[in-house]
């Protein structure tokens, strides 16, 4: 439980400098990426569950999987390992018992991980509601063209700049923001730009022209 400079929040589990260092220092975008965390993978251990008793195996492994990269992303030392160790063994097809024991302690991880960010961190500031102005079609163009730059080198501050132009984008793109966000909270970047590409075209703002 460290405090770093800029980032005030004692997180237990957590390594805020490490996680910095892959945000560029941006620790606005480090304590939304963390809020998104809590919120989306706080359920994991049971949707592994649930994967495993049905027989989804495969399923199971990429979910314990992503926890690990985005465990891994925020410097959270004590899931991360945890993630780890239940995905080697869902993927090498360890004995029942061996994966239950893994996945509780899994889940004993990632439970006082969320509690500690949802104690740690400060409430979500209420983003802004106002998408009616008229959309500004020249700095949608060049918006979606840093976008797509940045998601085409899987760079995390494509989250930064989508979040600073949400009202216009989300005027924009009214089926598709909500995807394209989910996809850089995830930090699916491939996803992310293919949503990007299709709804910049139906907008009639392709990229590259």
């Amino acid at each position: 439980m460290t405090q770093v400079q800029g980032f005030p929040y004692s997180i237990a589990g957590l390594d805020p400098a490490a996680g910095l260092r892959r945000m560029e220092g941006d620790v606005e975008l480090y304590t939304a990426l963390l809020r998104d965390f809590a919120a989306t993978e706080r359920d994991a251990a049971r949707t592994i569950a649930d994967a495993l008793a049905h027989g989804d195996r495969a399923g199971a492994t990429r979910r314990a999987h992503t926890v690990k990269g985005l465990a891994g992303t925020f410097g959270a030392v004590r899931l991360q390992p945890a993630a780890q160790a239940l995905e080697v063994a869902l993927r090498d097809d360890a004995a029942a018992g061996t994966v239950a024991e893994l996945l509780a302690s899994f889940e004993a991880a990632l439970a006082s991980l969320v509690d500690a960010l949802e104690a740690g961190l400060p409430p979500e500031e209420a983003p802004e509601a106002d998408y009616s102005s008229a959309i500004d079609r020249a700095l949608l163009k060049q918006v979606c063209a840093e976008l797509a730059s940045l998601m085409g080198n899987w760079d995390v501050s494509a989250r930064r700049l989508l979040d600073s132009h949400a009202p216009l984008l989300r005027a924009a793109f009214p089926d598709d923001f909500t995807q394209i966000h989910s996809a850089l909270r995830d930090f699916d970047f491939e996803s992310a730009a293919a949503r990007l590409a299709s709804a910049c075209a139906r907008a009639d703002a392709p990229l590259g022209h």
